[in-house]
């Protein structure tokens, strides 16, 4: 039989190993969020580029169909940017999937030799059932 500090110590063990596949996730999650945080950092920085040349456009054109020219080619270049930008979001998205199964697939190798190690469980053999004594 072992003592307390040898079960408790064992206990800790297996606790540790059941939540890596857990740390092997966070990995991912953290650097999914900071290349989604970066890549919306990206876009945003567009549209305020956007949004600051429409504000001042009308201040430095006196021929408002300077200004509409401007304006429609200012719009159709931001239309393609974040065209571009939707491109990246689905390679980041790609890219993201395949470090996530990579994970996945890293964590479940590693659960296997110690699921081998773990020793089988007994079975408990069923209470009998009697007969309910009739009066």
């Amino acid at each position: 039989m072992k003592s307390v500090n040898e079960q408790f110590a064992e206990m800790q063990k297996k606790t540790l190993d059941s939540l890596e596949p857990v740390k092997n996730m966070n990995s991912v999650a953290a650097e999914a969020f900071e290349r989604i945080a970066r890549k919306n950092y990206d876009l945003m920085g567009d549209l305020v580029d956007y949004a600051v040349a429409q504000v001042k456009m009308p201040s430095t054109e006196a021929n408002l169909q300077d200004v509409y020219e401007k304006r429609v080619a200012d719009t159709k270049a931001f239309a393609e940017k974040v065209n571009e930008r939707a491109a990246e979001y689905v390679a980041l998205a790609g890219e993201l999937g395949e470090l996530v199964q990579s994970k996945a697939a890293t964590g479940a190798a590693a659960a296997k030799p110690a699921a081998a190690k773990a020793p089988a469980a007994k079975k408990k053999a069923a209470p009998k059932k009697t007969a309910a004594k009739s009066k």
